[in-house]
């Protein structure tokens, strides 16, 4: 996946477990810089903010 494509824009990412969030994808952290030796996005929902690792990340759908 190239999780950069998502930066600034609204989606729905569900999770390989099933569940799905909805937010705006605020940040992109590749693999040297993130802990987890991953990349992942960051999805804030207008109350929280997500750290998804592509691993945990079953599908990403762009929202309008």
């Amino acid at each position: 996946m190239k999780l950069w494509t998502y930066i600034g824009k609204n989606v729905l990412v569900t999770l390989m477990d099933g569940q799905e969030f909805i937010g705006k994808v605020t940040n992109y952290d590749d693999e040297v810089d993130n802990e987890s030796g991953e990349d992942s996005i960051h999805l804030d929902d207008g109350k929280l903010l997500y750290d998804f690792d592509e691993s945990e990340i079953k599908t990403i759908e762009i929202l309008n």
